[in-house]
């Protein structure tokens, strides 16, 4: 196997993963020009001949929304379906838990692209007070709103990932926050707090309830996606991933119980859902640092930096009176999805790669043969340096994608020796303790209880 005959094939891979992504722009393209097409054939019988305003009961805004919600949706839906079945978490994973997470995202998809259509059009009608747009302009300003959320739907559900769900996610709460706010009927919610905007107008409160509904359920698809992705780092146990997954599932759970149980249904009950909310946020990233110590330094750095930065947000706030706690709500989003983004991008890259001492090309996608019998090849991919050996092949890897060279002698690798330090640092592959399952438990019973006495603490005051 010469040095040649290797690049040539890696530059095969390489021309499949491009036809590939040249593949998913097409797609986006033609479900985008399909969706404005049907918009064009539809919107001209909607539409008035003597005007249509841009927002209000019946107008431009009422029928791109339900047009972005049932095409855009259904775009995405088939889009992130075609593309997940291909993956072995898709196939692994029951039939229940499949559509839960098609379903969660599907939802929270449509809704995004429909409540910031929604709120775009609020806006336009409040900077041209008073413009009515004729049934062609009305019409063409429908089917391009509804061209682009098709498109901009199908390449978010073909990319979808841990990271994907968690800006999904934080675009979806920030398109409901803003369209909850815009059509509140009490201008001044915000002294009070978010869960303000749950009891004012009809629509206001729908949207709000609704958001906060939808982001738990997508939460707990975001919590699959990170174990997921965890699974494939050597310093975090089994244990440790699951007690992260089921912490993120409780708050998103919590999440549902704090749109599902408005302000003015049960305040007490209310107030523990929203509180929980944010100390299980608070409680896990302060947490991770010592649950998951095997991933790279710089982000539990970080964690523990945004971790004093939300300890520093309620201590501003109840000792020093700064601000009101809807200032305490928005920046301990602000500050937890900066930390989800933080955390998906981490765990979802993949654990970095030792390099070997033997010799290895430093440019991407270059392969050599190791100077050995085995004919070992070293690949140089996104993330590092990875060796290869098998006794039948040698396999070059690059961003995810894997060719075999069927040829080279089949020698048997030696097993290394290994330090008595690394035999006993468990499965884990690190000396340091993990923290045990009782431990976890016993944390999580912590915040809970800290969550139900910052919430009588909040009541009394």
């Amino acid at each position: 196997m010469s040095r040649q005959d290797v690049l040539v094939r890696g530059r095969a891979v390489l021309t499949r993963s491009a036809r590939e992504l040249r593949t998913r722009e097409s797609i986006a393209q033609v479900v985008a020009m399909a969706g404005g097409a049907l918009t064009l054939l539809v919107a001209p019988f909607v539409f008035r001949e003597t005007g249509t305003p841009l927002s209000g009961l019946t107008s431009v805004a009422t029928v791109t929304s339900i047009l972005v919600a049932v095409l855009g949706g259904g775009a995405f839906a088939t889009s992130y379906v075609r593309i997940a079945r291909r993956t072995v978490r898709w196939r692994r994973r029951l039939t229940v838990w499949r559509v839960w997470d098609a379903v969660a995202l599907t939802i929270a998809a449509a809704a995004m692209a429909t409540m910031a259509s929604l709120a775009a059009f609020n806006v336009f009608q409040r900077m041209f007070q008073g413009v009515l747009l004729g049934r062609i302009a009305a019409t063409l300003m429908c089917g391009v709103t509804v061209s682009t959320c098709c498109y901009l739907l199908t390449l978010i559900a073909q990319s979808m990932s841990s990271s994907g769900v968690a800006v999904l996610l934080g675009s979806f709460l920030g398109a409901g926050g803003v369209a909850a706010t815009l059509t509140a009927d009490d201008p001044g919610w915000w002294q009070s707090n978010f869960s303000a905007l749950g009891v004012t107008t009809e629509t206001s409160a729908s949207a709000f309830n609704f958001t906060v509904i939808t982001a738990g359920v997508v939460l707990t698809t975001l919590g699959d996606y990170v174990a997921d992705d965890l699974e494939q780092w050597p310093g975090v146990t089994r244990e440790t991933n699951r007690s992260v997954r089921v912490l993120l599932i409780a708050i998103g759970l919590a999440l549902i119980g704090l749109g599902t149980i408005p302000v003015d249904q049960s305040r007490l009950v209310h107030d523990i859902f929203a509180v929980s909310s944010i100390v299980g946020f608070g409680g896990l990233i302060l947490a991770t640092p010592f649950l998951l110590r095997g991933l790279p330094r710089p982000f539990l750095l970080s964690t523990a930096a945004l971790g004093a930065l939300i300890v520093g947000i309620v201590a501003l706030w109840k000792p020093f009176h700064v601000y009101n706690f809807t200032a305490v709500e928005l920046l301990s989003v602000l500050v937890i999805f900066a930390w989800l983004g933080l955390l998906t991008r981490t765990v979802g890259g993949g654990p970095p790669v030792v390099e070997e001492e033997t010799e290895a090309v430093r440019d991407v996608g270059e392969v050599i043969a190791v100077p050995d019998a085995s004919e070992a090849m070293a690949v140089r991919d996104g993330t590092g340096v990875r060796a290869v050996q098998d006794a039948s092949e040698a396999m070059a890897v690059r961003g995810g994608c894997e060719f075999a060279v069927p040829d080279g002698p089949a020698v048997a690798a030696q097993p290394a020796e290994t330090p008595p330090t690394a035999l006993a640092a468990g499965p884990g592959g690190s000396g340091r303790r993990v923290p045990s399952a009782g431990l976890v438990a016993a944390a999580g019973a912590g915040l809970a209880a800290g969550a139900v006495l910052a919430t009588l603490l909040r009541r009394r005051s």
